[in-house]
């Protein structure tokens, strides 16, 4: 890039949307034992995870994308200040990157899994590759912006390319047939946080609890999971109850 300042406008908003990285990669790292099992002795089993986990990583991703894209300017004055106000375009391409950025953290482990490192080198090569090209075409022209249009475009790539090799092997995503409904939502949630975006930080807060109410709505209205999806559900979140009950009972015994 041209010069500090340059580069500075891009690393700042680059930092924070990295800093992210830790949700799904907290998310993920408990499905590989998951993975590791079923992948040769069920593979059937093992489609159905990684089905499962592809529409579970996009439904999460979005409002996280939603927030990032629509928030930018509240984020970037919060974290690092006034000064880094013209970098507002690289931040909402940012978020925007958030949806194959979450995606992409899966297929280390799936291909893991397989055995399959060497289609996953191969391709993570290829994406480091078109991402650099990317940076060298668009830097001169688009300055600090650049490297965050390389990083959408690049994520989105590499995580098109890995779901076709899964495919080839016998695992297709079918992200593509649920896909448009948390995509659907997400554009009414950012709507909705557009409308606000000027108003008070409380109405803002206020609004952004709305939305997230509203997307998970629109989700439900769409039928967007199975019978089978929500059971499921039922039985991950059932040791909530006794969770919390566990620690009352402890800070009630502390007291």
């Amino acid at each position: 890039m041209t010069n500090l300042t340059t580069v500075g406008l891009f690393s700042g908003p680059y930092r924070i949307s990295m800093a992210l990285r830790v949700i799904p990669q907290t998310l993920s790292l408990p499905l590989y034992p998951l993975y590791s099992r079923t992948a040769h002795l069920s593979p059937a089993r093992f489609k159905e995870a990684y089905q499962w986990s592809m529409k579970f990583f996009a439904l999460v991703s979005i409002p996280f994308a939603a927030f990032f894209m629509t928030w930018s300017k509240p984020i970037i004055r919060l974290t690092l200040g006034d000064k880094f106000l013209p970098a507002l375009p690289a931040m909402q391409l940012l978020g925007l990157g958030l949806v194959p950025f979450f995606l992409s953290t899966l297929f280390l482990y799936l291909f893991a899994a397989l055995d399959e490192q060497r289609r996953f080198l191969m391709s993570t090569c290829v994406g480091s590759t078109l991402r650099i090209l990317l940076l060298i075409i668009l830097i001169p022209t688009f300055g600090f912006v650049g490297p965050a249009i390389a990083f959408v475009c690049a994520e989105t790539v590499i995580v098109g390319i890995w779901m076709f090799q899964l495919a080839r092997l016998g695992f297709p995503a079918n992200l593509g047939n649920v896909i448009w409904r948390p995509l659907a939502a997400g554009l009414a949630m950012t709507f909705i946080l557009l409308a606000v975006q000027e108003s008070p930080l409380i109405w803002q807060l206020c609004v952004g609890a709305l939305s997230l109410f509203l997307y998970g709505l629109i989700l439900f209205a769409l039928k967007t999971f199975s019978i089978e999806e929500i059971r499921h559900a039922r039985e991950g979140i059932a040791f909530f109850s006794p969770f919390v009950a566990s620690w009352v009972k402890k800070l009630k015994g502390d007291t």
